[in-house]
């Protein structure tokens, strides 16, 4: 039987006990048979001559039988009753009275009835024993698909309302705690004092029901889905509440590691800066034009150290906050790379470039393009060795530009490659110069609003290769 129709069989409420073992229709058919019957095999045995009592005791014994598997108990006692008279009249001297003049006839006609009376008795318990198991059974498939139906769907409560309303054919079912509706379905919207009837569910959890008074067989069957009700009601609060939890623990997380981060990353360039200027201002100590030049240096390095670090604060809020404008144009690798360096000043002439002048035109922001290689450079340098400075290539793979960042640095195990992506997580960190751990988190952000990918690879020889796919524009 399929879903849909086993539905639809519950829902006409053929699952019930019903009173008789037998439908009526059958029990009238049964009795139609006696009627019937029972005249046609007396006349079809006066028929044939010299017909004898044994032969005509199994023929009648067959129509109980059949009546029996037709009509139940009531019919088949009928046909017993009907059966043993005929029998008497026409088949038992003295023919034609209701006299029994030989024992064995007696016998014959007793082990008849009893044997018509067994037969019918075992036929009805028989009935009766198939529709209480089809009952157990239908009941067993209802109680599972409640319980199923919890697990199940984004909001198992109002899927639990509405099967209980399509199973008993109500007009509309509600789910009430102290007197206040939480969940309901169809119409009208129910309150206590409407309702045709009431199950209790748990607690102060009550079930209402509109359209008509339970019956006694459904009531147990409604007290199931009244308790996985309640269930359902616990399960979608506690999701809510996580649901509520978890941004405000993810919020608290992201507020500690940036309080953390920032509270010694911005205070180091900041210090740096302010003790060079209180140096060059101070009227205790002569500096040369060489010491003079170094301070200012120094004071305009920790300073740009500032400044990329507000602007990456400023542009993760932005990514976050889904604020970011991106304005994507044609632009070519060979001027967005030497700008990028051009402002890492010093550190950006290590950087070997091997971008291909045919290289194809790639759809990007150019300005966050350039934050982004300025990154994942910065990065780069942070952790190559002197004799072996970072990379930067550019090829063509199909419909994209792919930049590649290259340094032979210590690298970064494959397993925690998905972690630098993570804001203020710098893996591996223990000095007092790196940076507050947004450099990767923002480029791949800033990567993926221009339609693009960053993704990390192992160096062959050693280190990390960050490699930059954008898409490329049709020639």
């Amino acid at each position: 039987m399929a879903g849909g129709e086993f539905w639809e069989w519950i829902g006409r409420g053929a699952w019930r006990t019903p009173t008789p073992a037998l439908s009526r229709r059958r029990r009238a058919a049964g009795f139609l048979v006696v009627m019937l019957g029972l005249p046609s095999l007396t006349a079809i045995l006066l028929a044939v001559p010299e017909q004898q009592l044994v032969t005509a005791i199994l023929l009648f014994l067959v129509v109980v039988v059949g009546v029996a598997l037709i009509g139940g108990l009531w019919p088949a006692l009928l046909a017993a009753v009907g059966g043993s008279l005929l029998l008497n009249w026409y088949f038992i001297p003295p023919y034609g009275r209701f006299l029994i003049a030989q024992e064995q006839n007696l016998l014959a006609l007793a082990i008849f009835v009893l044997v018509a009376v067994a037969v019918s008795w075992v036929v009805d318990v028989a009935a009766r024993t198939t529709r209480q198991a089809a009952q157990a059974s239908a009941e067993a498939r209802t109680l599972a698909t409640v319980a199923g139906s919890v697990l199940r769907g984004e909001r198992p409560l109002m899927a639990l309302l509405s099967q209980l309303r399509e199973t008993f054919v109500l007009e509309s079912v509600a789910l009430c705690e102290g007197g206040e509706t939480v969940a309901a379905v169809g119409r009208p919207v129910l309150r206590p004092e409407l309702a045709d009837d009431t199950v209790k569910a748990d607690g102060d959890l009550v079930i209402l029901l509109k359209g008509h008074p339970l019956a006694a067989a459904d009531r147990r069957i409604v007290e199931a889905f009244a308790a996985q009700a309640a269930v359902a009601l616990r399960q979608e609060r506690l999701a809510a509440e996580a649901a509520t939890a978890k941004p405000l623990a993810e919020a608290n997380k992201l507020r500690t590691a940036l309080l953390a981060a920032v509270s010694h990353d911005l205070r180091t360039p900041l210090a740096s800066a302010k003790a060079a200027v209180a140096s060059l201002r101070s009227s205790e100590v002569e500096f040369d034009d060489d010491d003079r030049a170094e301070l200012l240096a120094t004071a305009d390095e920790s300073l740009d150290k500032l400044g990329r670090l507000v602007a990456n604060l400023l542009d993760m809020s932005r990514l976050q906050a889904g604020a970011l404008g991106v304005v994507p144009i044609e632009v070519g690798a060979e001027e967005v790379v030497p700008q990028a360096l051009d402002d890492l000043g010093v550190e950006g002439r290590a950087v070997t470039v091997r971008v291909p002048d045919d290289l194809p035109l790639l759809r990007a922001d150019p300005g966050l393009l350039e934050r982004v290689l300025v990154n994942l450079v910065a990065n780069a340098l942070r952790y190559s060795p002197p004799d072996a400075p970072p990379m930067i290539t550019g090829s063509a793979r199909g419909d994209t530009v792919e930049l590649r960042v290259i340094d032979h640095g210590p690298g970064i195990p494959a397993d925690r490659w998905d972690d630098v992506f993570l804001p203020f997580q710098r893996l591996g960190d223990r000095d007092n110069h790196t940076g507050v751990g947004l450099g990767l988190a923002l480029s791949r952000g800033l990567t993926e609003a221009m339609g693009g990918t960053l993704t990390p690879d192992e160096t062959p020889g050693g280190g990390l290769t960050m490699i930059i796919s954008l898409p490329a524009v049709a020639s």
